[in-house]
């Protein structure tokens, strides 16, 4: 059916203003779409206790074979950090979907030494500078991956609060003494470049951004 037009050829106003209305929705969503696909957070469904930390960084728990792949294909994903018990079977489902896999041996209760902490920023660095994610994970997404975040936040340059408003306080509250001594230790080594106790197992530590 042909909509009524008015004098002079035009079409009615009360036709034109839902036409302008509509017109001006579908800008509105394309822009929100522009919006949503450059933060990456189309069809990506996390869930808890997996969650972002920071650009690029993820962490969780042991993924299966299906949730590796949602977070390759909705938050493009190419890199995955094992802190837990080695994985043959989740390396090969990594390789399938062209994600690069890094296997750091951390025995539950501790913390990375800092040469992994250094693999691990070079491992970081090589796919968040593409706009890339890494997702960290151990068994249960516990006090080893929660650790490890925390560090990498404070080998990129972050101060102690900055890495506490991220980690969120029942994170930190979680870890063992340890894990707690190995973060005051590497932020002290950091804090004191070249001038750190010979003890100190983080002593050549420097900012490693990523």
């Amino acid at each position: 059916m042909t909509p009524a037009i008015g004098a002079g050829g035009r079409l009615p106003g009360r036709v034109l203003v839902r036409t302008y209305a509509l017109a001006l929705a579908l800008i509105l969503l394309l822009g929100l779409a522009k919006i949503l696909i450059a933060h990456k957070v189309v069809n990506v469904a996390l869930t808890p206790p997996d969650r972002v930390v920071a650009s690029g960084l993820l962490i969780g728990t042991t993924p299966t074979d299906i949730g590796l792949e949602e977070l390759a294909a909705g938050l493009q994903v190419d890199g995955v950090v094992n802190l837990a018990a080695p994985s043959v079977a989740e390396q090969v489902t990594a390789a399938s979907l062209h994600q690069a896999y890094l296997y750091l041996a951390v025995r539950p209760g501790a913390a990375p030494t800092w040469p992994q902490l250094r693999r691990l920023a070079s491992f970081m660095r090589r796919h968040t500078e593409r706009g890339a994610w890494v997702y960290v994970h151990d068994d249960v997404a516990g006090p080893r991956a929660v650790t490890t975040a925390a560090m990498l936040l404070l080998l990129r340059g972050q101060t102690w609060a900055a890495m506490s408003a991220q980690i969120t306080r029942p994170g930190l509250d979680s870890l063992g003494e340890h894990q707690r001594l190995a973060l005051d230790r590497l932020r002290s080594a950091l804090h004191q470049a070249g001038r750190s106790p010979a003890g100190n197992p983080y002593a050549k530590a420097r900012i490693e951004p990523w």
